[in-house]
């Protein structure tokens, strides 16, 4: 139990790279575009005119990179941390430890994407993104299959639609990569619909745990014909 605890604590700090993001954006010497800049813009440390291609050029210049890749860094630990934490609390042997090694995977990859910066290596970079998407959509859909009903309730359900969210943002990514008709809705925005809901989920997942932990403990209903029992034994 108290290694949950633990847990829940961790995935909730992940949530501080938000924060992080937005102290870095401010101090971009032109203004930072929430839905034409990139997630990885923030982390790049030169300053320069990126040819996107078919995609909108852009100007990229993050003096606080170093701020922004760091708590991506601390994001993918905080993650891996916790999911290695819940490890003992599932039953072994069951597809709830496989979610424990594919969402501690995935934060692996996302420390890989900030020690990485995208103009450092962008092939490298890339394929550690890439690869964590899948690995925690692989997580969370054994998390929503393999959670109890009884514990903690709403976890499956939140799972799930977090789950669709993000898996429908990174198809509106990659058609906007492309070139496709999602590029109106901004390259940004679509990344981070798919990208950022996963760390909104495990924030979210965290709090529901450490709600449940710290909440009074309720007694299981004790059968009537036991009542019975116990009171003519009186």
């Amino acid at each position: 139990m108290r290694r949950t605890r633990y847990a829940a604590i961790l995935w909730i700090l992940g949530a501080l790279a938000f924060p992080a993001q937005l102290l870095a954006s401010l101090r971009w010497p032109a203004p930072y575009s929430w839905s034409g800049h990139l997630i990885s813009d923030l982390g790049t440390t030169t300053c320069g005119i990126i040819d996107a291609g078919s995609r909108a050029e852009r100007y990229v210049c993050s003096p606080w990179h170093a701020l922004a890749n760091g708590a991506t860094i601390a994001n993918g630990a905080l993650l891996a941390a916790g999911a290695l934490l819940l490890w003992n609390a599932w039953p072994r042997r069951t597809p709830g430890r496989w979610a424990s090694a594919l969402l501690g995977a995935g934060g692996l990859l996302v420390v890989g994407v900030g020690l990485v910066p995208w103009d450092a290596d962008p092939e490298l970079h890339a394929a550690f993104a890439l690869s964590q998407a899948p690995a925690q959509w692989a997580g969370m859909a054994l998390v929503a299959a393999s959670w109890r009903t009884g514990r903690t309730p709403g976890i499956p359900a939140l799972t799930c639609a977090a789950l669709a969210v993000s898996v429908a943002g990174f198809a509106l990514f990659v058609d906007a990569v492309g070139g496709g008709p999602s590029l109106a809705l901004g390259l940004g925005l679509a990344e981070r619909i798919a990208f950022d809901t996963l760390t909104l989920w495990s924030a979210a997942v965290g709090c529901l745990l450490l709600r449940r932990h710290r909440g009074p403990e309720i007694p299981e209903p004790v059968p009537a014909n036991a009542r019975a029992a116990t009171n003519g034994g009186r």
